[in-house]
């Protein structure tokens, strides 16, 4: 089948990770058979500079643009921007690589609107998968909101990133939600499964680690471990060099610098090996609606510690973690005891097989041919 994907972010020679999961997946499909190129309409406020010239990369059969926007999108003229850029994109598409069957958004903006100016030019269904948490917090009586609903509604298919997640944007788009979460490339189950050293409990935490990541709190829980006599450790993996710096500058002052290594930016293609050399993965977000490396440390047999946000109970199960209250530091600690007592033992066999059962790329591939296959059937049925 060939399908367009529309992503609301995507990744670029500044950016190589902004987005990177959207790449991968896209591989997945690619490696089952399916054609599948790339519009991407990056929005920017009107003050700021972009190229509004479309680049074409002809090797990954991606095209990039830039669009003007309103900020908040408080005023009406957005999807007349989008629609003037995206019909452009559709012409030189379908002249280099012909006409899609179907057309994919990656969250609501621009994505989705822009699928939606696309699948009506070329006359073929289009639908949606929505990672955003900040969607459900869009101002109801704004302009682009507004044209942003009447699409949903009117997609051929709409999936959320967890289960949680689509009962809450059911909600507030009027619209039905299934649930596609995203793909773990198969290089983590090739990788070899992790395996317990006895002896220091070696935690690791991976994010943004903005504020809501939780990242403070979670030193001050192994500082508690610390300060009770176990031996434990941290790993911090990502962030920015300025975020960084300040987390150190934390850990310095409440003085546990020897138990607590910031290790920064780490390659897609390093994660499995760092990572599989930790015990437990450890993200307290006060809100997710996924989290992508639950399921990356999964898939190389390492359990995990979830706070019940919409993605954190989505993503663990009973076979592969621990599911805390949000901004509970009681219970957060009482998880991690239970790892480094050996209380609480979630094997590595089992947490990668029930990893593989729901985030390989098989899943996400057959899942996604499913959904595609039935949208196309439903759409020349109603134009027939």
């Amino acid at each position: 089948m060939h399908v367009l994907w529309t992503p609301s972010w995507y990744p670029s020679p500044e950016f190589p990770l902004n987005g990177h999961f959207f790449e991968e997946a896209i591989e997945v499909l690619q490696e089952h058979g399916h054609e599948v190129g790339v519009y991407y309409l990056n929005p920017k406020s009107f003050w700021q500079q972009g190229n509004r010239q479309l680049q074409i990369d002809r090797d990954k059969r991606v095209i990039r643009q830039t669009v003007k926007t309103v900020p908040l999108g408080i005023l009406p003229g957005d999807y007349a921007l989008i629609k003037r850029h995206a019909i452009e994109a559709a012409q030189v598409y379908a002249k280099r690589w012909g006409k899609p069957d179907i057309i994919h958004a990656q969250s609501v903006f621009p994505g989705i609107l822009t699928a939606k100016v696309m699948a009506a030019y070329w006359d073929i269904p289009f639908g949606i998968t929505e990672h955003r948490g900040s969607t459900l917090d869009a101002n109801e009586d704004y302009p682009r909101f507004q044209a942003i609903k009447r699409a949903v509604q009117d997609a051929d298919f709409r999936l959320a990133v967890s289960s949680n997640f689509a009962k809450e944007l059911g909600g507030k788009y009027g619209a039905e939600f299934g649930v596609g979460t995203l793909p773990v490339p198969q290089l983590f189950y090739d990788h070899p499964l992790h395996k317990r050293i006895p002896g220091k409990t070696r935690f690791v935490h991976i994010s943004s680690l903005d504020r809501w990541k939780r990242v403070e709190e979670t030193i001050v829980g192994l500082e508690d471990l610390l300060n009770e006599g176990y031996d434990a450790s941290l790993d911090i993996i990502g962030g920015s060099e300025h975020r960084c710096d300040e987390v150190r500058a934390f850990i310095k002052k409440i003085g546990i610098a020897n138990a607590v290594n910031v290790l920064g930016q780490v390659s897609r293609d390093e994660l499995p090996s760092v990572l599989s050399t930790k015990d437990v993965l450890v993200l307290v977000s006060s809100s997710e609606t996924a989290g992508m490396v639950f399921a990356e440390a999964q898939a190389l047999g390492i359990p995990v510690i979830a706070s019940a946000s919409l993605g954190g109970a989505h993503m663990v199960q009973e076979e592969t973690g621990i599911l805390v209250p949000i901004d509970d530091h009681d219970a957060l600690v009482d998880a991690m005891r239970d790892f480094v007592t050996g209380r609480v033992i979630k094997e590595p066999e089992e947490v990668r097989r029930v990893a593989y059962e729901r985030f390989s790329g098989d899943a996400y591939a057959k899942l996604h041919a499913d959904v595609y296959e039935q949208a196309l059937c439903a759409y020349e049925e109603m134009e027939s």
